[in-house]
């Protein structure tokens, strides 16, 4: 007898080798959301500007050319076309009574629809909750004791985090960030990879 999961979402995690290189103050808790965000945080989305206060342009792009390389490595690894750009690169920072209401990065929201998205986890790391796709298995629901059926009834998942953790995931994923207990600041650099593309200039 097998049992046969089907239909797996993709979701890299993985250790950031530069993290230590990257160390950033606290700052002050603000709410500036972009246009259409309705949760309160403080976003640079879509991109970190060269004037900004936290992170300058040199370490901006050197976080860029890090990132990139060990996820050319990884995409390698596992068989995944590893040309891609950097189209998006920002940073989300919440204190407490801030979060991120559930949303994806597909076309809508972003310029392109990207290739994958990911989060870098740099400081006072909490779970970001991941959604599954679709409810239809709501119809199939039936007792159940033993674990294997354990995700399949799942409605979402928070992966565990540390600080410099790093997560992929494909942009049609719905995911969340809860409003924050801590006064302390969650710190996470987010961005968007697209395949590479002759017609267009590379970012990272």
């Amino acid at each position: 007898m097998r049992l046969h999961k089907v239909f797996y979402v993709p979701i890299f995690t993985f250790r950031f080798d530069k993290h230590n290189d990257y160390k950033f103050l606290d700052i002050e808790k603000q709410d500036s959301r972009p246009r259409g965000w309705t949760t309160p945080l403080n976003s640079t989305f879509p991109v970190i500007p060269d004037d900004d206060p936290l992170v300058s342009p040199t370490i901006r792009d050197s976080m860029m050319r890090d990132l990139k390389e060990q996820i050319k490595k990884l995409f390698y690894m596992h068989g995944i076309p590893d040309k891609f750009d950097f189209v998006d690169f920002w940073y989300n920072s919440y204190h407490d009574n801030q979060g991120q209401e559930p949303h994806t990065h597909l076309t809508g929201c972003m310029s392109v629809t990207p290739y994958w998205c990911g989060i870098y986890y740099n400081k006072g790391s909490t779970p970001t909750t991941f959604f599954r796709p679709d409810s239809n298995n709501r119809v199939h629901q039936f007792p159940h004791q033993g674990p294997e059926f354990k995700e399949y009834f799942a409605d979402s998942l928070q992966p565990g985090v540390s600080d410099g953790d790093v997560i992929l995931f494909p942009p049609y994923l719905q995911h969340c960030v809860d409003l924050q207990s801590s006064a302390s600041m969650r710190l996470t650099f987010s961005f968007n990879l697209q395949l590479y593309n002759e017609q267009r200039i590379p970012l990272g």
